[in-house]
């Protein structure tokens, strides 16, 4: 078999302890890929976000990365891949086995299916996991004994450990409203039967078992975070590390596609994400991020003003332009409206002719009507006073 290689080059901020990502990936041998140079950023963490036809290898430089770090923390793993690092650090190895830093690849084949629990049961956790390893199946178990601890800490009058487990559920809880897209959403504790309920306004309870595949594909996700994170102690979501997701679309309608990568790094801010997709609607979806083509070998930083094809906007009633985008031109029709601006709407205008001077070419010819569009209307406002 022949051998191919992905190197990446990982950044680690000694003075804060507190900053370790992925700065760049070089690819070589991989289908018709030679000498492919992926830069992302010395200074800030930027996600990834690998795209191209079937065939171009995506899923296989998932797996490469994938290999490469678990041989980087020390993980000796068999593997089909010959993959050489560029950069290794042990204050990295440091930080894993202390539980400070995560690190996860999730294939495509993803579904959440929670064990139910029979009773209170200490949920064993270890601080380091292989990138493959699954633990999100005991998250329910996690979650009811988060609620037994509360109890045991209220009739023990320690009351900082209930805050931070009402924050916890608070959290958790406004983020699947969010996910969902429904107000007044409820995790609902059903102590009896040791179970979870999400109850919705107009709805039957339904339990975390009983998800869409879509709903679900996303929950492995965020559970499987959410249960490695607290094996450091920590139920702020904001360790840092390093997560792999093979088409992330997957199982997801439009509107989930548009919202899934927004959603998982809003929720772990200090996780660098590193996807595959054939999704426009997820090439479009943030703003930090590095899109590749691998097909086409093309690096393109930030695709928020990716164009959707007309087709899927009136199959699927999807908005043409990103939120990102459109709010951009909202706001330059605003300020073009007016009759004279401000010092700092001057500046802000500047800097909006600039971001649309550097939308991608698919989109600069459709995107230079609108804008000539609002330039006549304004002449025509002058015109008329």
């Amino acid at each position: 078999m022949k051998a191919f290689f992905v190197y990446f080059h990982l950044y680690f901020d000694r003075k804060f302890m507190n900053n370790a990502f992925i700065t760049a990936i070089t690819i070589n041998e991989v289908r018709n890929i030679r000498e492919l140079k992926i830069p992302l950023s010395s200074s800030e963490r930027k996600h990834l976000i690998l795209t191209g036809k079937n065939g171009s290898g995506k899923t296989s430089v998932l797996e490469g990365l994938r290999d490469s770090l678990q041989r980087l923390f020390g993980l000796h793993v068999a593997s089909k891949h010959n993959i050489e690092v560029a950069l290794a650090d042990d204050e990295v190895n440091s930080l894993l086995n202390e539980g400070k830093f995560v690190s996860a690849f999730f294939d495509s084949k993803r579904q959440s299916k929670f064990n139910k629990p029979e009773g209170i049961k200490k949920v064993q956790l270890k601080t380091n996991y292989h990138l493959t390893e699954k633990i999100a199946n005991q998250f329910i178990q996690y979650i009811v004994n988060l609620k037994a601890d509360r109890s045991f800490a209220k009739d023990e009058n320690e009351t900082e450990v209930v805050k931070e487990v009402d924050r916890w559920f608070l959290h958790f809880e406004k983020s699947l409203t969010e996910l969902f897209g429904v107000p007044n959403l409820i995790l609902s504790f059903d102590r009896k039967n040791y179970n979870f309920n999400i109850i919705e306004i107009g709805k039957e309870p339904y339990s975390l078992n009983d998800l869409s595949d879509g709903y679900s594909a996303v929950l492995s996700i965020v559970t499987e975070l959410l249960l490695r994170m607290d094996s450091s102690g920590s139920k702020n979501y904001d360790v840092q590390g390093i997560v792999l997701i093979d088409e992330i679309e997957t199982h997801l309608h439009i509107e989930l596609q548009k919202k899934i990568l927004p959603f998982l790094t809003s929720f772990f801010p200090k996780i660098q994400f590193i996807v595959t997709t054939h999704s426009p609607f997820v090439l479009s979806s943030i703003e930090n991020a590095v899109v590749c083509d691998l097909e086409k070998k093309i690096v393109t930083d930030d695709l928020s003003g990716y164009s959707y094809d007309t087709l899927i906007e009136s199959y699927f009633e999807a908005d043409k332009y990103s939120t990102v985008l459109k709010n951009k031109m909202q706001e330059y029709e605003q300020l073009m409206a007016k009759e004279s601006l401000q010092d700092s709407e001057k500046l802000q205008l500047e800097e909006l002719k600039k971001y649309i001077e550097d939308v991608p070419k698919f989109l600069a010819d459709e995107l230079a009507v609108k804008i000539q569009q609002i330039q006549l209307k304004k002449l025509n406002n002058k015109k008329n006073q």
